[in-house]
């Protein structure tokens, strides 16, 4: 064995070294505290494990090693040695106490070996036997359940035989009552005379109820299959009869035999082509002989009117038949009486219809059109009558159609007195079936084609059904007026005689009921009384009248309309009929109420929507008649000063046209007419946006479009100015008056018209709504304003062209003596004082503040661009120039706050309404712009007195953001020779070539400007140098 490596203690608590026994014991957690010694101290340990997490314990051969060990607890080698022996006992003795143990427990598991093997024997006895018992058990429940089946198989049988018998029983008693249903039936059908109605209706009912319950034998059974159709045959028997019964009592026996046989003939030609490939002829035939009896027998019963009881019991079999069979009696009675009027008013009737040719002979002789609408048969209607088209189908005559149905309602209910249900809204679905047919009328009478969907096939293809008076304005209007005053007569009427119920399809608040009021004419709101008489709205009566309407409808809102069922028949809708016995209770059936009021569509629109295509002359007329006041406003100067700012009148004239206009609209229509009116609007607005940027002065060209001799649109002229002023006005005396009118009128319309948005939108259908936006006609009057602005500035300018002239014309290279300020300067004052005094009166404050801003960077620019064209100025003349400079600054820094003086008498102008500011202090904004425009000018004439071996250095502290081109402006009003200047542009950083060309020529390139950025922070010695 080599001699173990002493190395340094990792950890200076090790076990002592003199107790073996102490020693033997650390083992198992040696390399736990070496790793923690390791990381105390830095090191790291190459034979043991690297993460203190070893999956074995401290003695494993791969991680323990024992000279490391004996290392670390024995420091030399002498201790190790002295050591050595006690420790090799120490271990001896483990090894030997380890061995015994592990003999021992060898020795106890050998002899505990039967043991378990015992165990393990006594418990699968103990399963084969549980095993055992669950299988008895097992068969032991077969056997219960095969004796309960057995005990309850006969009690089955006879619950099944109960069950069986009580359907047979029950079926049989409908059976029964079916069969004795339909002979009753059949006995108030055929046999009576007139047919029994009232007991019908109650056996169609029972009938119907009955065979609900026998579908499922109809096709195996061949007698349910006839008793089947022998009540369906009667259902039809009683639908015609019904139908031939009501013709009878409403045209007589030969009208009705007539409108049947129309009928019939329909029905054979749509039976011909099915019956085409029929196998069966003969019992068509014969079907057709027993339809012919049947029909002689009906003829025979339906000769004598009924009365109007049992008409009304014919309405309940109506119901009893269903909606269907209900429906298409409503829609064939309608259609019966609503014939005379396509004969009479149909307009392949109108023979004074002639198209364009007729319609423009007509316009020869028409009166100018007029949007006074008459409403009744006035003086004027009666003088009027020889210019009117006699032709009762035209547009002219359309109130003689409501006096046609007016008469055929009270004819009507003369002859049916109290016949129909109140469910059925007969008198409604009259009035709308009519406003249909007006409306396809119109269609015809406007277009001379087909009227569209539904349509009769007569009604397309003829051109000579249009009205001559189609694009007269005037009948067009009064047929409108006509149409929607007919149309609320009969809801108001249909309301306070039947109580019905309409939807409410505009949801609109009772506050806004007032909106759609008819307009007599004298464009007075009207009212209607319980006749329908039309009475003023403003009358005592009229107040009245519109108290209770609007009470009534509260009423009405708080008590909720109808429930939306109509006719329910108790007998075909949930009640119940028939006890647990399967016997019906004949009384429950026709329990509905009947009487309920089911909720239905306006007639407001039906058939005055038809106008809303053909409103193109209205609008015209409209657009032409604001056109003409637009001729007229473009030469009318007449201001309105009663508003908040003084405006054309012509503004104002404008707006109330429109206003009056869109309530003439909306009392006819706030549908699509009123979106093309809201468009001729736009385009009025647009062309009024021009005629008063027509009243602005013409712009000058040539030599007239300059100042001093300098045209001002150059870019020099207006730096740093983002609204440029690119072309020159000349304002004559007392002009400047109507510019501001202009930009006033120009505010006063872009406020109207946000209004005017916001009322359309207010009135029109709200599918329209979002297509309303006027943003576009806001934005031409503030274009109008801006420009106005600028006229205001380029005038003001160009009234001091000559003292800017005599500015220019001054020599002041000669001037050695510094005076008073020069002349121009109080030419200037002369010009720009009353200027501002007379406009700040009439502008608006938010206008006057942004004109000013303009003025002072356009003056400002110009006053410095004479300044720089100048040859040569002298050292006197700049310190004249300074003090001008001075007096200036102070007018332009009192352009803000500028009065009138007290003893100005000639000053007519209008002073601005709502300006009670006198503030003396001009705002700091046009202080700060104002000041550093001047700062800029101040700052080249001090240049310019700078001598000429200081200028570099001066120019440099004052001008820091100057460039190349300042500087050669300053040396040329200086005098300085041209190589003068190319020496200090050189000394600036800008080569000798470029610096001589462009003393020569008196300007520089771009490398010039960016140069002097290099010496821009050299300005420390040159400051020091200013200040000495």
């Amino acid at each position: 064995m080599s001699p173990p490596t002493v190395t340094k203690p990792i950890n200076s608590k090790s076990a002592p070294a003199n107790n073996p026994e102490a020693l033997v014991d650390t083992i198992d957690t040696f390399h736990k505290q070496q790793d923690g010694n390791d990381n105390d101290n830095g090191t790291t340990n190459t034979t043991g494990s690297g993460n203190g997490n070893s999956s074995g314990n401290g003695t494993d051969s791969s991680s323990f090693d024992p000279i490391e060990f004996l290392n670390y607890h024995y420091k030399t080698e002498s201790s190790l040695i002295t050591a050595l022996p006690t420790l090799r006992s120490t271990l001896n003795t483990r090894m030997t106490t380890l061995s015994d143990s592990i003999s021992s427990t060898i020795q106890k598991q050998s002899d505990m070996a039967s043991l378990t093997m015992n165990d393990v024997t006594r418990a699968k006895n103990a399963v084969a036997i549980l095993h055992q018992r669950v299988t008895t058990v097992q068969s032991k429940a077969r056997q219960s359940e095969e004796a309960v089946q057995e005990i309850t198989r006969d009690m089955k049988r006879l619950d099944y035989a109960k069950k069986h018998l009580s359907v047979t029983i029950t079926t049989l008693k409908r059976l029964h009552m079916l069969i004795h249903a339909t002979a009753q039936l059949r006995h108030a059908v055929r046999v009576c005379d007139p047919p029994d109605y009232k007991n019908a209706g109650n056996l169609v009912d029972a009938t119907q109820f009955l065979l609900s319950h026998f579908r499922g034998y109809m096709t195996n059974v061949e007698k349910m299959r006839l008793l089947q159709r022998d009540v369906e045959e009667m259902r039809v028997e009683l639908n015609e009869g019904i139908m031939f019964g009501f013709r009878v009592v409403g045209f007589g026996l030969q009208g009705a035999l007539e409108k049947k046989e129309k009928e019939d003939q329909k029905k054979r030609k749509k039976s011909s082509k099915s019956s085409s490939s029929s196998s069966s002829p003969g019992k068509a035939d014969k079907k057709t002989k027993e339809q012919q009896e049947r029909e002689e027998t009906q003829l025979k019963k339906a000769s004598t009117p009924l009365p109007p009881e049992t008409l009304n019991s014919a309405c309940s079999v109506l119901d009893a038949l269903g909606p269907e069979k209900r429906a298409g009696f409503v829609k064939t009675f309608c259609s019966d009486h609503l014939e005379p009027y396509q004969q009479l008013f149909h307009p392949h009737n109108n023979k004074s219809a002639g198209g364009v040719a007729a319609s423009t002979a007509a316009a020869a002789t028409a009166q100018k059109p007029s949007f006074k609408i008459m409403l009744s048969d006035s003086k004027d209607d009666k003088e009027n009558t020889a210019l009117s088209n006699p032709n009762q189908a035209s547009l002219d005559q359309m109130e003689r159609r409501y006096a046609w149905y007016r008469r055929m309602l009270r004819e009507l209910d003369e002859i049916f007195p109290s016949v129909f249900p109140k469910h059925w809204n007969m008198e409604y679905r009259m009035t709308h079936a009519f406003l249909i047919e007006t409306g396809r009328h119109i269609l015809l009478l406007f277009s001379g084609a087909g009227a569209g969907a539904g349509a009769s096939p007569t009604d397309i293809g003829s051109g000579s059904a249009r009205d001559r008076d189609c694009g007269n304005v005037s009948v067009l209007l009064k047929a409108l007026q006509k149409t929607i005053l007919f149309e609320k007569e009969m809801t108001a009427w249909l309301q306070r005689e039947y109580g019905t119920v309409f939807i409410d399809t505009t949801a609109k608040k009772e506050d806004d009921q007032d909106q759609d009021q008819v307009l007599g004419d004298d464009g007075e709101a009207l009212e209607f009384d319980e006749s329908g008489r039309a009475v003023a709205a403003s009358s005592a009566e009229g107040i009245r009248i519109k108290y209770e309407r609007k009470m009534n409808d509260r009423k009405k809102r708080e008590a909720g309309g109808g429930n939306g069922n109509g006719a329910g028949r108790s007998g075909n809708g949930g009640t119940t009929v028939e006890d647990e016995n399967g016997n019906v209770d004949w009384d429950k059936f026709n329990r509905g109420n009947i009487d309920t009021k089911v909720p239905v569509p306006p007639l407001m629109s039906v058939a005055s929507i038809s106008f809303e295509k053909f409103m193109g002359p209205y609008i015209a007329l409209e657009e032409q008649n604001m056109d003409e006041q637009l001729r007229d406003s473009a030469s009318d100067r007449t201001v309105d000063t009663r508003g908040e700012l003084p405006v054309f009148t012509s503004s104002t004239a404008l707006f109330l046209y429109i206003k009056n206009s869109i309530t003439r609209c909306t009392a006819l229509t706030n549908r699509k007419t009123l979106l093309s009116l809201y468009r001729a609007f736009q385009r009025t607005l647009r062309k009024y946006a021009k005629v008063l940027e027509g009243k602005y002065p013409s712009a000058l060209s040539g030599p007239a479009a300059a100042i001093g001799g300098m045209n001002i649109s150059i870019a020099g002229l207006s730096a740093g100015n983002a609204s440029a002023i690119k072309d020159v006005y000349r304002i004559p005396q007392g002009e400047e008056v109507t510019i501001c009118h202009v930009i006033d009128t120009c505010e006063y319309c872009t406020d109207t018209v946000e209004a005017l948005q916001d009322l359309i939108i207010d009135k029109i259908e709200d599918r329209y709504k979002e297509k309303i936006n006027m943003s576009g006609e806001e934005e031409a009057f503030t274009d109008v304003t801006a420009k106005g602005i600028r006229v205001l500035v380029s005038g003001l300018v160009q009234r001091t062209d000559q003292a800017f002239k005599g500015m220019y014309n001054i020599t002041w290279s000669s001037i050695d003596v510094v005076g008073e300020e020069s002349a121009y300067v109080r030419s200037m004052h002369g010009a720009i004082q009353p200027f501002v005094v007379k406009i700040k009166a009439i502008l608006p404050s938010s206008y006057f503040r942004n004109f000013c801003d303009q003025f002072a960077m356009l003056f400002t620019n110009a006053f410095y661009n004479t300044i720089v064209r100048q040859k040569r100025i002298s050292e006197s003349g700049t310190q004249q120039l300074l003090l001008d400079v001075y007096n200036l600054k102070t007018l332009l820094l009192k352009v803000p706050v500028l009065e009138a003086s007290s003893n100005n008498n000639n000053n007519s102008s209008p002073q601005k309404v709502g300006s009670t500011s006198t503030s003396t202090i001009a705002p700091a904004m046009y202080t700060k712009t104002v000041t550093k425009q001047f700062q800029r000018i101040e700052i080249l004439l001090k240049l310019v007195g700078t001598p000429a071996d200081l200028l570099i250095d001066v120019f440099r502290v004052q001008w820091p953001d100057g460039s190349a081109f300042d500087l050669q402006s300053v040396m040329n009003l200086k005098g300085m020779k041209r190589n003068e200047q190319a020496a200090m542009l050189e000394r600036i950083g800008v080569d000798p070539i470029t610096a001589m060309k462009g003393a020569a020529a008196g300007a520089s390139g771009v490398s010039m400007t960016e140069n002097i950025q290099s010496f821009q922070g050299k300005s420390s010695d040159v400051a020091a140098k200013v200040n000495s």
